[in-house]
């Protein structure tokens, strides 16, 4: 590795053994003799750390252990040259893994069956958290106010149910939307659900508490597809369902006598709770929530519906119709309630409307475009 050195100091010297002069070398001519002289040698560890430091040093400035190219610094490196499939000898390309944290950028169209789907866009690099503004607080605060102000777009739409427009704040909606995520990412997690002739929902599910099957229309204490026993129910979200339950009561009771209303839209207590997430082709045919035990559904209890995200077109009605179907908007924060009279309603969701979530919402939760629905149940 010193020969370079030895040549430009003995250039100048008297002659070497044997009688002949030593000629100046230039620093050129020298790189191309190291390079040479190394890639003759055997292979050695040790002897490609040193070229790898010759080749360095020739084509940058010296770095600093402290440089930011660093092996044992977190790099940028675009995903799409991280995760780069393999190849297997027949040819077809196995699963790839995220490299130095870079999540799976294949659309959420893509997934099937039972895979890890999270309905929040990947953060790349690591975030700069930055107080909000006092002008973002007063805004805020502005319009939590006028939340509290809103009770005049909660509306019982027909006996028994009842819709609550912005009930649930952006600060809500974003935990909800950060600890479905947490929960998805995990152990019976979204996925697809289908039926055994190989037709599938236009969603992703997720059971908490209880698992629902589609293709048996029956609860269970784990899902068939993968005997993942599903997550229990975050205790906020009970909070939030107890408190929704409470508002309706005293919106109905402005009609009513307080026992009526208890007869005709009985309380309860969620153990199940089922996440969907529509992306933009998302929809669910008009059906019934017949699958619980007989004693709920005797005594009518209520479904409650969170929507979170872009709006969504919601049908409701007597009858198996969509001509004679009602239809309401359903959009991020509302709570939609249906129990006693109309327990046995049929609903769906034909369409999504597409970007239609507030920004604020989506900058604060990262959440993707679709829109997430929770609906509890007492089995």
């Amino acid at each position: 590795m010193n020969r370079g050195r030895r040549a430009r100091d003995v250039g100048s010297s008297s002659a070497p053994p044997g009688g002949r002069a030593w000629r100046p070398i230039s620093a050129d001519v020298t790189i191309q003799l190291h390079v040479y002289c190394i890639y003759a040698l055997p292979a050695d560890p040790e002897l490609n750390l040193g070229m790898n430091r010759i080749q360095i040093d020739e084509t940058h400035s010296k770095e600093t252990e402290n440089d930011s190219l660093s092996p044992n610094k977190n790099s940028y490196f675009p995903p799409s040259e991280l995760q780069q499939p393999s190849h297997s000898n027949s040819g077809k390309s196995e699963e790839t893994k995220s490299i130095a944290g870079f999540e799976d950028s294949v659309p959420a169209e893509e997934f099937t069956g039972v895979g890890r789907f999270d309905i929040c866009v990947p953060q790349v690099g690591t975030p700069v958290m930055l107080k909000p503004s006092l002008l973002v607080k007063n805004r805020e605060k502005r319009n939590e106010e006028k939340r509290s102000l809103e009770e005049h777009n909660w509306r019982i739409l027909r006996p028994g149910m009842v819709l609550l427009k912005s009930y649930l704040s952006v600060g809500d909606q974003v935990k909800i939307v950060k600890l479905c995520r947490d929960l998805g990412l995990g152990a019976g997690g979204f996925y697809q659900p289908g039926y055994r002739d190989g037709a599938k929902l236009h969603l992703k599910m997720m059971c908490l508490g209880k698992n629902w099957d589609p293709e048996t229309s029956k609860y269970g204490e784990h899902r068939p597809i993968d005997g993942a026993k599903p997550p229990r129910i975050p205790e906020e979200f009970c909070n939030l369902v107890a408190k929704a339950l409470k508002d309706s009561h005293a919106l109905m009771g402005k009609n009513v006598k307080k026992n009526d209303v208890q007869e005709k839209f009985p309380l309860m207590t969620p153990n199940v709770c089922i996440v969907n997430f529509y992306t933009a082709s998302g929809r669910l045919g008009l059906h019934q929530d017949r699958d619980e035990s007989e004693e709920s559904l005797r005594k009518g209890l209520p479904v409650v519906s969170f929507s979170i995200g872009d709006s969504a077109e919601f049908l409701y009605g007597d009858q198996r119709d969509i001509v004679k179907a009602e239809k309401v908007l359903l959009e991020s924060g509302d709570v939609l309630i249906f129990g006693g009279k109309s327990r046995h309603i049929f609903h769906g969701v034909p369409s999504i409307v597409q970007d239609s979530a507030p920004k604020t919402l989506l900058e604060q939760s990262r959440l993707r475009s679709g829109r997430l629905n929770l609906t509890f149940r007492e089995y």
